[in-house]
């Protein structure tokens, strides 16, 4: 688990779009600085200017984000971890449920890489539902595609359009998908299953991210649900609906396998999948 530069520009984004509170800041696992130095000057170098050398110095000797954190934003980064050896200033495994001493006390909770290595997820996210205020920012960079074998799970878009709701206490107000290896590959999805009619679909061939940026908005329940879009919207139950998917598989099935990888490439992926996705910088 580690903070990398297109972590650190995501926290900087939803303080500045969305006004972040980071004076309460919770880290699930205790976060590597995943960047180095010469990344921070180049990418976030208003902080690079006003932070002393000699705090940046030591800032860089520390194998944790933790540092950083504090230079920057003159708050303290706690974390919370399951494994005693990672030192972290509270120390729980978020299969079981919070203790209520936690509740609502952190303005921000940020996954830097938790979620995908723990079994039970609606408990996790039962979890930083509860401990996050009112009105504080949950900040998640999991992985979405080409991770196998990294966790025990990647997660889609619509897990978070559909989980992030108004019945869960959450708004989700951003959703990114990043690539690993890269600063500047960024695309924000412009809009929901919902509000599109439909899926919204995205694949690349490589390793990539989704960042999400949400807001808790009311009580959380007792137990955290959600039903996949498709279904509660019922979009894919009419008979016809059947008969034109039976139609298309039959159709590529005779195709030739180069001409559908042309068309999905440079056609079904750009001009239809992509529809609601723009690419964009933090």
């Amino acid at each position: 688990m580690g903070l990398r530069i297109t972590s650190m520009l995501t926290i900087e984004y939803a303080r500045k779009h969305y006004d972040a509170d980071l004076s309460d800041t919770l880290t699930l696992g205790r976060q590597f600085r995943a960047f180095s130095r010469r990344e921070f000057a180049k990418y976030l170098p208003s902080f690079a200017k006003t932070i002393t050398p000699e705090k940046l110095e030591a800032d860089f000797q520390s194998p944790y984000a933790e540092s950083v954190f504090a230079d920057m934003y003159g708050s303290p980064l706690k974390s919370l971890d399951g494994f005693a050896h990672e030192k972290p200033d509270i120390l729980h495994d978020l299969n079981q449920p919070i203790p209520d001493e936690y509740h609502e006390q952190f303005s921000c909770i940020i996954d830097g890489g938790t979620m995908e290595h723990v079994f039970d997820v609606p408990m996790l996210l039962k979890n930083c539902f509860s401990m996050l205020k009112e009105g504080g920012i949950y900040i998640s960079m999991v992985p979405t595609n080409n991770f196998n074998g990294h966790g025990l799970y990647q997660f889609s878009p619509d897990f978070f359009y559909s989980v992030f709701s108004a019945q869960n206490g959450m708004e989700l107000l951003d959703v990114f998908i990043v690539k690993f290896s890269a600063k500047d590959k960024v695309w924000k999805i412009a809009c929901s299953p919902k509000e599109a009619g439909g899926r919204v679909q995205f694949d690349v061939n490589t390793q990539t991210e989704i960042y999400v940026i949400a807001r808790k908005i009311g009580k959380t329940p007792d137990v955290i649900t959600a039903q996949q879009t498709d279904y509660e919207e019922g979009w894919y139950e009419e008979e016809r609906s059947i008969t034109n998917t039976a139609k298309r598989d039959a159709l590529i099935e005779k195709a030739p396998r180069k001409l559908v990888y042309l068309f999905r490439q440079f056609i079904y992926e750009p001009l239809v999948r992509r529809k609601y996705i723009t690419k964009m910088k933090l």
